[in-house]
């Protein structure tokens, strides 16, 4: 499944959900006959086609039959599936331009008449991309457990349809279709935004090299130092010496030295200079931009593009939702079981009857019921049961089951999450508000409560979080 393919699917979703005008643009014979129609075409999964792919295909062409019937009442539905990525081209070599322009006008502005050993946009530039390193290593050293699952930028929900958000009889389908273009979508948005940062990255490098040689051409010039800060020798030598240690360590180059605290002590003021200490900084500079910015960010960019172009040709559409695995279950026959974690409760005969009654709204489709052990609060996590293997024509979905009522602890409920993140990665979170709500009411105090459960279990690797009520 490929971008304007997952667009299409994702455009079907949004006039099926809807309840409005838009949403009898689709009805409910409609989408039975299409996906009948699709399911008789297909060849069954696990013969000629794995599941995997069944399951896309069958997404694809069922999503494809229904645009041509909304389309037939609606043309301006086809706006949506055309606003994808391929103004993104545009889009870099603008941010290619712009951080070109700001790196050659950087410096003649801030240096109009003279090289400055501590000019502030050569500093600027440099001291910004090692920090971004480094902020970079220290998320990788302490942050590599707590996964967090892609979310695009509320702007990019409103861009992701604007091609046709503005056209008549759109808002309402747009809303909708925006919301879930710009969930789905969040991996490849990153990748292409980190992709363009990166090359903007090079671009304000290569503008301040271009600045640097265009100085040169037709000058002689001489460079020299002043502070306000800085007031002697020593420390502007000191601070030369960690600017250019990444152009130490490159074996083989000869003539590339740092200068010595005589010579930048007999650059102060620009007293007793030579073209031979500017022809020196002139490499140290050039190689200092290429080694510590240009190379590293061209590589970065290389990784994120090459990013970029595997979601466009296979979109990570995630078929686990309720709306796909309702379709799936439907297309293929199969049934589905909704295997439970409880922490912290016990789910009774009463509270699983109650579940098993709430199972379509929570899946989109009738599910058997299945609860693993219980957990009791403050138990080791490893006594979680493991995931049971699926029995021939069934679809597992798996769920852990917490209480509202408790307030949540990352020593308990934290370690629980990760557990079950372990054993089912695309598993949804269900919060029961039984005992909370015959407590405390369905007010204000509730929608916090859940407020606050969303924002515990996020960092976890959890974007899907239902509220059911199971009984006091």
């Amino acid at each position: 499944m490929n971008e304007s393919e997952a667009r299409t699917v994702l455009l079907i979703q949004a006039l099926e959900s809807g309840a409005e005008a838009e949403g009898r643009l689709l009805t409910p014979a409609q989408s039975r006959e299409a996906s009948e129609v699709v399911r008789a075409g297909l060849p069954k999964p696990g013969r000629t086609l794995k599941s995997q792919d069944w399951s896309e295909r069958f997404l694809v062409q069922r999503a494809q039959r229904l645009l041509q019937d909304a389309a037939a009442r609606r043309p301006a539905l086809r706006g949506f599936i055309e606003g994808g990525g391929g103004f993104w081209p545009l889009v870099q070599a603008l941010v290619v331009v712009a951080g070109f322009a700001a790196g050659f006008a950087s410096d003649a502005l801030v240096n109009p008449e003279r090289i400055n050993l501590l000019s502030a946009p050569l500093l600027g530039v440099v001291l910004w991309n090692w920090g971004l390193a480094l902020l970079w290593l220290l998320s990788r050293l302490f942050l590599r457990r707590r996964r967090v699952a892609p979310r695009a930028p509320g702007w990019l929900a409103g861009l992701a349809a604007w091609p046709g958000r503005w056209r008549r009889g759109g808002f309402a389908v747009a809303s909708r279709f925006s919301r879930a273009w710009a969930r789905a979508a969040a991996p490849l948005w990153q990748a292409r935004v980190r992709a363009a940062l990166h090359l903007g990255a090079v671009a304000v490098a290569l503008g301040l090299v271009a600045y640097i040689g265009a100085r040169a051409l037709p000058n002689e010039f001489s460079v020299g130092w002043e502070s306000q800060l800085i007031k002697t020798p020593e420390g502007v030598h000191r601070l030369l010496q960690i600017l250019f240690w990444p152009v130490t360590l490159l074996p083989g180059v000869a003539g590339v030295a740092p200068f010595t605290l005589e010579e930048v002590t007999a650059m102060h003021h620009w007293g007793q200079t030579s073209p031979a200490l500017a022809d020196r900084w002139l490499q140290l500079v050039t190689a200092l931009l290429l080694v510590s910015i240009v190379l590293p960010r061209l590589l970065l960019w290389l990784i994120q593009s090459r990013r970029a172009r595997r979601y466009t040709r296979h979109f990570p559409l995630d078929l686990t939702d309720p709306y796909f695995a309702r379709l799936l279950a439907e297309g293929t026959g199969q049934r589905l079981r909704l295997v439970v974690w409880p922490y912290g409760l016990t789910l009774d005969a009463a509270r699983a009857a109650a579940l098993q009654r709430q199972a379509p709204a929570v899946l989109g489709v009738e599910a058997e019921v299945s609860a693993q052990p219980a957990l009791a609060y403050g138990d080791a996590v490893e006594a979680v049961a493991r995931r049971p293997a699926p029995a021939e024509g069934e679809v597992l979905e798996c769920a852990a089951l917490l209480s509202l009522s408790a307030t949540p602890e990352a020593e308990t409920h934290g370690a629980f999450l990760r557990r079950v993140a372990q054993l089912a990665p695309q598993a949804l979170v269900l919060l029961d508000s039984g005992a909370f709500a015959a407590r405390l009411g369905r007010g204000e105090r509730l929608k916090e409560r859940e407020t606050l459960w969303n924002e515990f279990v996020r960092p976890y690797g959890f974007t899907r979080v239902q509220v059911v009520e199971l009984g006091g």
